[in-house]
């Protein structure tokens, strides 16, 4: 990862104040940053922390992260993360800690792919032809993890579908001024056919995301999302730490 890629890609998931400190997510619901967040790649990791942190945690933390091997690998796992979490939890109760792998899409992305997508930036009448209006309910898999209808997806979005049903769903979950974040959903028994990358390459097509830097993110622990992004082509930027 780039020094500038390292700059678009928290400028895309998170807003800062004037101090540098991590103010809420850039998801549209505005939703509450993790205390912690370390990003790594094979030159290094950067620690930004939320603007409720005091003080001395933060310069603890930074004294942690100035130690601390590059998270260069999903197979990376902090040195101090045990420290990290007790530092955090001195303050306020913990939530809970993730390790995720990081992915951006290459410049010139292709993908070919028979499935049958559909665009939010495709005009009203192909959006008809296809049954995917605003008031469509989803799956129910879907609106069982608290999805509802094709109108209250975060766009721009794309859908991926089979026997003319919602199989697979990509939105974007976090945006800034250069760059844009997916997140995918795949009905449980649609997934292992490609639907989830197809849904994501066209996502990535958008031409509402033209001239954005395009990421993509998943636990490292989620080894079919991973799949996924190996099937795209994507590059691994590195992994990243974070506590709630």
């Amino acid at each position: 990862m780039t020094e500038q890629q390292r700059a678009v890609r928290l400028a895309t998931i998170f807003v800062f104040d004037d101090s540098g400190r991590i103010v809420r997510n850039t998801d549209p619901d505005r939703g509450a940053a993790p205390r912690l967040y370390i990003g790594g790649c094979a030159s290094g990791n950067i620690a930004c922390v939320r603007h409720d942190v005091g003080p001395v945690t933060t310069r603890a933390i930074e004294r942690l992260v100035a130690d601390e091997p590059p998270l260069d690998t999903p197979e990376c796992v902090p040195v101090h993360l045990d420290r990290y979490v007790e530092l955090l939890a001195a303050e306020a109760p913990v939530d809970g800690h993730a390790m995720s792998v990081n992915y951006c899409f290459p410049r010139d992305f292709e993908y070919e792919t028979d499935a049958s997508v559909v665009v939010c930036d495709t005009d009203e009448q192909a959006r008809a032809d296809s049954g995917m209006t605003a008031d469509r309910l989803l799956p129910g898999p879907l609106t069982d993890i608290g999805f509802s209808t094709v109108g209250k997806l975060w766009t721009p979005w794309c859908l991926a579908l089979s026997d003319g049903e919602v199989a697979s769903m990509a939105e974007t979950v976090r945006i800034g001024a250069a760059g844009a974040e997916v997140g995918v959903n795949t009905v449980p028994d649609r997934r292992g056919r490609g639907l989830a990358a197809a849904a994501t390459a066209g996502w990535a097509r958008s031409p509402s995301l033209e001239g954005l830097t395009r990421f993509y993110s998943t636990s490292v622990t989620n080894r079919s999302s991973q799949r996924v992004a190996e099937r795209l082509g994507l590059h691994v930027l590195g992994a990243s730490f974070s506590v709630s």
